[in-house]
């Protein structure tokens, strides 16, 4: 589809013809901010000028760097392919398998510490009406005059501090 191009179809209306052409224009805007262009390949865009300080240079630059450096860096060492090939999925495999391990471990740890808090905090919580049960227990040890039912003012206290 071409600009100015008439869409021949039957059973479009007007306003279907509309939304194509509104939807055509859509995508050959965003084509075009993705970098391409409507009619061919997309357009290169130059990378972007890299500055390098002084200090850069005094470090890492040379004045003639050795043709035959950059080539021995950049060629990949003889080695069998297939032996290579299971090496590299080998070594992939037990960092895959340690990055796991990590993970797992660091999950446990964290939930190990949750606990902990957890725990800690319910050790140091006090119970609620323990003076009040202590008396009770206490009335019934020993009841006053020998008497169990005069223990009964210091239960219905408890119950009520029990039930707030």
């Amino acid at each position: 589809l071409k600009f100015g191009e008439r869409i021949l179809a039957p059973n479009f209306g007007i306003e279907e013809t509309w939304q194509l052409v509104a939807l055509w224009t859509l995508g050959a805007f965003v084509l075009e901010a993705m970098g391409g262009t409507i009619s061919g390949p997309p357009r290169r865009v130059p990378a972007p000028p890299v500055f390098y300080s002084e200090e850069y240079f005094r470090e890492y630059g040379t004045a003639n760097p050795a043709a035959g450096a950059i080539a021995a860096a950049s060629a990949p060492p003889e080695v069998d392919s297939g032996e290579a090939r299971s090496m590299t999925k080998a070594a992939e495999r037990h960092r895959i398998l340690a990055e796991l391990r990590d993970e797992e471990l660091s999950a446990a740890e964290v939930a190990a510490r949750g606990i902990g808090v957890w725990a800690s905090e319910m050790q140091a919580r006090q119970l609620p009406c323990r003076s009040e049960q202590a008396e009770v227990e206490r009335c019934y040890a020993a009841p006053p005059n020998g008497d169990l039912l005069r223990c009964g003012p210091l239960v219905d206290i408890f119950v009520r501090c029990a039930r707030l």
